[in-house]
């Protein structure tokens, strides 16, 4: 969907004429809109013209204000239709370039059809990959979590946890796993009151009650792997983002500092684990997470996807 599409969709669906539009918006905010009239509207939507990114990034809030919802007027997306609007060229821009959390496994060979995104607890190499995931723990965090296979096995198991494996000709290819925490757990978590380890089955949100996401470990053989584990984050976000509060994430890595920043995390808190070792914790509401130039380019701006 590009922007004027949606632009029309969610005025319409709001019962807005666009003359209240303009008028809304240029109370939202003066600054930004002052001068806007119905004839730039009328553009917009038609796709004439297009407003720049900060704009379509308050335009975005105005109705996330207005609605009460993260991403408005794409609530009752299945992740399946979350997929399809998604740029992958986007999702590989917000990823950048890493060298420890995304390799370079020569993919010239490879092509998307033949990667698949799968829940861990459905394939035949859950234990498989939990223990790469531990080794991968161990290494990345210094093996100060004190995180092991019956840890991740158990949350892996959860019915309302998202553990992703991306395979390629049924090997593994990559991770991205995240925690459906309840809001309070996450509080603790971020703040640094609780520990990982310490997490049991009661600590996890419900599918029906609201929940956030805790990006709990994630990596990528090649960028073409990262951008698929992504792709399907991403879609099941917007796809349940009716219960889904905030977003977050622990790291020790300096390597994860762009991507973080891509995904519009802010940092919360920090915590010093040893000599020259730093836990930094960092977070942000849904709404925020998705109203970001990087989400605006993903969903909203297919034009410019090189992939269509």
């Amino acid at each position: 969907m590009n922007f004027n599409e949606y632009l029309k969709t969610c005025r319409e669906e709001s019962n807005l004429t666009q003359e209240k539009l303009v008028e809304e918006l240029y109370q939202f905010n003066i600054d930004l809109f002052e001068g806007l009239d119905t004839n730039a509207l009328s553009k917009w939507e038609r796709g004439v013209t297009k407003p720049r990114l900060n704009k379509q990034i308050q335009i975005l809030k105005y109705f996330q204000e207005q609605t009460g919802i993260a991403l408005p007027c794409h609530e009752k997306y299945t992740v399946h239709e979350a997929e399809e609007i998604i740029c992958q060229a986007g999702i590989q821009n917000l990823l950048g370039k890493s060298k420890e959390l995304v390799l370079n496994f020569p993919s010239n060979m490879i092509v998307a059809e033949d990667l698949k995104v799968l829940q861990l607890r459905n394939t035949d190499m859950l234990d498989k990959v939990l223990d790469i995931n531990v080794d991968l723990d161990k290494d990345f965090n210094r093996n100060l979590t004190e995180l092991n296979s019956e840890h991740f096995k158990m949350w892996a198991l959860h019915p309302d946890n998202t553990f992703y494996v991306c395979e390629y000709k049924e090997q593994f290819f990559g991770l991205l796993f995240t925690l459906r925490l309840k809001p309070e757990v996450f509080e603790k978590i971020i703040n640094f009151e609780m520990l990982e380890k310490e997490l049991t089955g009661d600590d996890f949100a419900s599918y029906d009650e609201p929940g956030t996401s805790y990006i709990l470990s994630f990596f990528a053989m090649n960028e073409m792997a990262a951008s698929m584990l992504f792709l399907r984050y991403y879609a099941y976000l917007i796809s349940h983002q009716d219960v889904i509060t905030d977003v977050g994430l622990a790291t020790m890595m300096e390597d994860a500092k762009k991507l973080i920043k891509n995904m519009n995390l802010y940092h919360a808190n920090s915590k010093v684990m040893g000599e020259d070792l730093e836990m930094q914790t960092y977070r942000e509401t849904l709404a925020n997470f998705l109203a970001s130039e990087a989400v605006i380019k993903m969903i909203l701006s297919e034009q410019d996807c090189p992939e269509e």
